[in-house]
């Protein structure tokens, strides 16, 4: 019996995890060199009959003695310098023939290098997130610069093999109209005729304006107070045409004035078309709001809308020449919107819900010469 004994001191002796045996009391019986060794003590005599809590941070025995045994079980030791140490335990316990517990032992293993290496890898997950969404992004911009570069030699083409004739025909029916008595009944067709040469020719001249990269005649320019103006001058000319139209509007304005390097006439275009989207998005009644700021080195505006939003589907397509939700919508606002502020240096994003409303957010950076 008594080599029975030393052969289980020895194995006792020599685990690798620590080991730790309680009495019922929670106060230590036992302990191995490894426990030893993971906190800091020299003899096991500094720590028998102490407390487990003199060597554990929130350790509650009477939260655990229902649940034994219990693997797995994650606690914070405390080594003699009371730095703290975390240790994943198996917690199991000896019994007496009635079935009552004699003592609780609990194996634990150092976790520091495991939790080091989580830490790691989740900062590596999240590194690689954030590089997935920059490239994305990257992505988005290049297939977006692709398009229009695609659109602007089809654009090229257009205005070579349709301006021509297109012109032969506006001078033929002006010519025609001339001859024609002014209540001649063939007048109002003609008219019809002119007023479409007349769009064919608007919308070469839109979709040239958004393929090629426009030529900017940069200043200093306020551009609260150009926003401004931009919101006057749009309100006035949505509201004549649907009088019925009731738009509450907000106005957040940064109190630092935002003077920036931009092309004054350019800049109000593209504004503009933003709020006038956000106007038309909401045609009975609903909440404009502008807010402008500063982020770094950007100065930042957003324009909201309360309207019925945009689909998943469209979201990616928005930018696209040609693509519009809106009925008779030409689809070449959001697109000359995109070229006019990367052309600027700056960027716009989107984001929306269905019934719910629009926020388009432009970032123009501060500073560029």
């Amino acid at each position: 019996m008594k080599n029975n004994a030393n052969n289980q001191q020895g194995i006792f002796e020599s685990m690798i995890d620590s080991v730790i045996i309680l009495n019922r009391e929670g106060r230590i019986e036992e302990i191995n060199q490894a426990a030893l060794n993971l906190l800091g003590y020299r003899s096991k005599e500094e720590l028998l009959q102490k407390p487990l809590s003199s060597v554990s941070e929130n350790f509650a025995l009477e939260k655990i003695m229902d649940k034994i045994p219990l693997p797995d079980y994650e606690m914070v030791y405390l080594d003699r310098e009371k730095k703290k140490i975390p240790v994943n335990v198996n917690v199991t316990a000896r019994r007496d023939t009635q079935g009552e517990i004699k003592d609780i032992i609990l194996v634990a293993r150092d976790i520091r290098k495991i939790k080091g290496v989580i830490k790691k890898l989740t900062e590596s997950k999240e590194e690689l997130e954030s590089s997935y969404l920059r490239l994305q992004e990257s992505k988005d911009e290049l297939v977006h610069s692709e398009k229009l570069a695609f659109t602007g030699r089809i654009a090229a083409n257009i205005a070579h093999e349709i301006r021509n004739p297109l012109t032969n025909v506006a001078i033929s029916v002006e010519q025609l109209k001339k001859a024609t008595e002014p209540d001649d009944p063939r007048t109002e067709d003609i008219d019809i005729i002119k007023r479409n040469v007349e769009r064919a020719d608007y919308l070469i001249t839109e979709l040239l304006n958004c393929a090629r990269p426009p030529k900017l005649n940069v200043r200093l320019t306020d551009a609260n107070r150009l926003l401004n103006r931009a919101l006057k001058n749009t309100l006035e000319s949505t509201m004549t045409k649907n009088k019925s139209q009731k738009i509450e509007v907000v106005k957040k304005f940064s109190s630092k004035p935002p003077i920036i390097r931009m092309d004054k006439e350019q800049m109000e275009r593209a504004f503009s078309n933003l709020i006038l989207n956000a106007i038309e998005a909401m045609p009975k009644r609903g909440k404009l709001t502008i807010i402008t700021g500063f982020d770094e080195n950007f100065f930042v505006v957003k324009i909201q809308d309360t309207g019925k939003g945009i689909s998943e589907e469209d979201i990616i397509t928005i930018y696209d020449p040609f693509f519009s939700t809106k009925p008779g919508g030409v689809g070449l606002g959001l697109t000359l919107c995109y070229g006019i502020i990367v052309s600027h240096g700056g960027t716009i994003e989107v984001e929306s819900k269905l019934r719910k409303g629009t926020i388009f957010t432009v970032s123009l950076p501060v500073g560029r010469h």
